[in-house]
């Protein structure tokens, strides 16, 4: 085995070491769900988007992965569940996401569904 493997191998070993808990288990945190955008209202400045999803009572937004195309931009929003004993009865939610980029009349799609969720 090369020397760079080794060293390699090491570093994974090390890290993963360091990311357990006193009983070699891997933390768990809430479990982070994607969900359903139902629509978008773009701000002024052609950044800010709100984003309506369908969410339940027992979650907080986490976090928007955003894809930039020519034409379109695709938008996954992720969630975190923060108890297992929640109704998962459809209730919509609001997340505030500000764009890298300007929209500049592109589309913008629900990157789960591939539906179209604005339009300009």
């Amino acid at each position: 085995m090369s020397f760079r493997r080794v060293a390699l191998l090491l570093a994974v070993v090390l890290l993963a070491a360091g990311c357990t808990t006193k009983t070699k288990e891997l933390p768990q945190g809430p479990p982070r769900e994607i969900r359903i955008i139902n629509n978008v209202d773009v701000g002024d400045n052609d950044r800010t988007l709100a984003v309506r999803y369908w969410g339940t009572e027992c979650e907080e937004f986490s976090d928007a992965e955003v894809d930039y195309g020519i034409t379109q931009i695709k938008i996954t929003i992720h969630a975190l569940v923060t108890t297992d004993e929640c109704e998962r009865s459809g209730l919509q939610q609001t997340a505030s996401i500000t764009l890298d980029q300007p929209l500049d009349n592109r589309i913008i799609i629900d990157a789960n569904t591939d539906t179209v969720v604005w339009e300009p």
